[in-house]
Formats: structure tokens, C-alpha cells, sequence
């Protein structure tokens, strides 16, 4: 399926899904570039971009003169030990792994933190997020073909209106280290 957000101040953003792409995640990849969107350092934050690697990121920043990455973002079912390889050759990078509840993230941490390199190794975390647990479905409900959508977030908390409805949710996110 085919979806089209509007997005105050970005204009329009058509997300298409791939075969066996569910919503779930098309609405995650939304989710993660609505909320991580200004912290690529004024680089413009691409969905869906290779960047010439094993592993392809749902979204990714890279520097335009090196063409290094510098965020790299994956949005529901990643292997851990595909992590540990995205951090490993991603050094510089700023690592994040959305999930749709807290505790799939935090439960995800726990396993992934055995095949990530040292702290000492990274130059950027890795970090987990997650959603409150009945966010998630109340958002997929309010999903159509057409969308107009944009989120508010304050410290850990978001709130995203969509089609018109309202949705709140806290935001769970922590440092690999901090797990």
C-alpha cells in the first residue's frame, strides 16, 4: 500500500510498502523520522537510502563531502547480530533501533548488548526507543492513504496528531550503556 503524509514544515512524505512490509513498520519509519528528524545535525534525515553497505538503514544521515554515516535508524524486527555489524562498520554514527513499546525496546536491548562492540569503540551511542503500549495501535487506526500528521515532543513524551485525532504516549528511550 501506498501512503502520503502531510507533515507541517516538510511538506509531503510517500512511503510505499515493499513486499511484506507491514503497516507496523511503515508507521515506525513515520514515527522515528518525525521524532529523530532534527537531531541529524542539519543533514537531511533520507528514508530508505543504501549507503553502499551489507545493511540497508530505514533512515540514514550521512556527511555530504565523506558520505559517512552519521545516524542510522532501524524500525522494528532487526537482528541483533545485524546490529552489532551496523555498529561495528558505523563507528561515527549515532545508532538508533525504534521499536513499538517500551519493553520490546528495553527486552531488544538486553539481548543486542552482547554483539555490539565496546563503548570504548563507538564515538556515538547506540540508543533504543519505544512507545507506550496501546500507542502504537491506536496510531495504525488512525492511518489512511492520505495523512496529515505531525508531532510535538517534549523530553519523553510525544504527542502526534493524526487525521485529526490526538494521540500521547511517553517516550522510552536509553543509551546501550544505560541498559
Amino acid at each position: 500500500m501506498k501512503y502520503t503524509f502531510s507533515i507541517e514544515n516538510d511538506g509531503k512524505i510517500v512511503l510505499e510498502s515493499r513486499a511484506g512490509e507491514s503497516d507496523r513498520h511503515i508507521a515506525l519509519k513515520l514515527l522515528a523520522y518525525l521524532l529523530f528528524r532534527d537531531e541529524a545535525d542539519g543533514l537531511p534525515l533520507r528514508i530508505e537510502q543504501g549507503v553502499g553497505q551489507r545493511h540497508k538503514p530505514d533512515l540514514v544521515a550521512t556527511d555530504p563531502d565523506t558520505g559517512a554515516v552519521r545516524l542510522w535508524i532501524d524500525c522494528g524486527d532487526i537482528g541483533v547480530k545485524r546490529l552489532g555489524r551496523i555498529a561495528g562498520s558505523n563507528k561515527g554514527a549515532r545508532i538508533i533501533v525504534v521499536k513499538a513499546t517500551a519493553g520490546e525496546a528495553l527486552a531488544y536491548a538486553r539481548a543486542a548488548g552482547r554483539f555490539l562492540p565496546p563503548p570504548a569503540e563507538r564515538a556515538a551511542p547506540v540508543v533504543y526507543a519505544g512507545f507506550d503500549e496501546d500507542f502504537l495501535p491506536s496510531f495504525l487506526r488512525a492511518l489512511r492513504g492520505r495523512n496529515d500528521v505531525s508531532l510535538f515532543r517534549q523530553d519523553v513524551a510525544a504527542r502526534v496528531e493524526i487525521n485529526g485525532e490526538t494521540l500521547r504516549t511517553a517516550l522510552f528511550l536509553r543509551a546501550a550503556e544505560d541498559v
